[in-house]
């Protein structure tokens, strides 16, 4: 998938009256976009929103995790809470979790087909040779569409290994959750963001350095921020390669050059902020990602609400 731009919020609110606040027009602008990850840069908001924006996709988007396993028979090296922890980390495939109730939102009593789904697993091993039982053997009692991320013969997780005559008969209830009430109900692997740097150059001081002192410099970045071309001089090739660690600044200490602590200015952003966003199989990035700004709306909508009702309240 390419590059694209896409406006959070395309009204612009009335300025405020009030000091210091200002109307925003917070926009996305997607830099690489597949079925694993997204890379945007979110611009046009401060750091609490960005930051906020981050928390929500890793503890309020959510998921569907197996959460209960009746065991009838097992005969391996690993107990019964061992394995029941193994399967409740196996990522299920959530793209259609929101025709799905939470579990205590569900009128029914013991559970139905709109509030859980049922897994089944039954393997025994008849060879001398050991056996994985792994994410391929279970199986799916109804035809909820939810199953198992990892299934194919190279990349099926593990759950336990048997031996000669060992086996195990469990069932296995996953029900909708978010990461806010236990970590296998988060849908990212990576959810963080970078402050954009603010990269300047002063030329004047570029001109007054040899050439021995413009290599120094260059070669002094770790992640190759800067390049040196004999009639452009030093240029930025990727100012989002920045990670802030100044070693640009400590390799020309200690030459004897006039104003060579100005030669660079690195600062941050304070509306700019480069999103990586690694899903773990369950949903699509993007999709984590819009359901994160939903979350992030009906948190603001409840508040203005309640504020509402508050002052309705006060007014009587």
């Amino acid at each position: 998938a390419g590059a694209g731009r896409v406006a959070v919020c395309r009204d612009r609110r009335k300025m405020s009256d009030r000091k210091g606040l200002t109307s925003r027009n917070p926009q996305i602008e997607i830099h690489e976009l597949n079925n694993e990850m997204v890379k945007f840069t979110l611009s046009g908001t401060d750091l609490a929103t960005a930051n906020a924006l981050r928390r929500v996709m890793i503890a309020e988007v959510p998921t569907l995790a197996i959460e209960f396993v009746t065991i009838d028979i097992n005969t391996t090296v690993l107990h019964d809470q061992f394995i029941a922890h193994r399967l409740g980390l196996v990522p299920l495939d959530s793209k259609d979790v929101d025709r799905f109730k939470y579990q205590r939102d569900c009128s029914c009593l013991g559970g139905c087909q709109e509030c859980q789904v049922r897994l089944t697993l039954n393997v025994k091993n008849t060879t001398d040779e050991f056996k994985d039982v792994t994410t391929k053997d279970l199986n799916v009692e109804d035809q909820s569409g939810v199953w198992p991320v990892h299934t194919s013969d190279e990349d099926a997780i593990v759950i336990v290994k048997l031996g000669k005559n060992q086996e195990l008969k469990l069932e296995a209830i996953a029900i909708k959750g978010i990461g806010k009430e236990h970590a296998k109900w988060i849908p990212v692997a990576v959810a963080t963001f970078q402050i954009e740097p603010i990269i300047k150059l002063n030329e004047d001081v570029m001109d007054s350095l040899n050439e021995r002192q413009i290599k120094m410099f260059v070669d002094s970045c770790p992640t190759k921020v800067y390049s040196y071309h004999e009639e452009r001089g030093i240029e930025v090739i990727d100012k989002k390669r920045c990670v802030y660690c100044r070693e640009c600044l400590k390799a020309l200490e200690e030459e004897d050059t006039e104003d060579i602590e100005d030669l660079v200015k690195i600062d941050q952003s304070q509306d700019r902020f480069i999103f990586s966003v690694e899903s773990t199989g369950v949903r699509p990035p993007e999709e984590i990602v819009l359901q994160s700004l939903m979350v992030l709306k009906k948190k603001l909508e409840d508040m203005e609400n309640s504020v509402k009702e508050v002052r309705k309240q006060q007014n009587r």
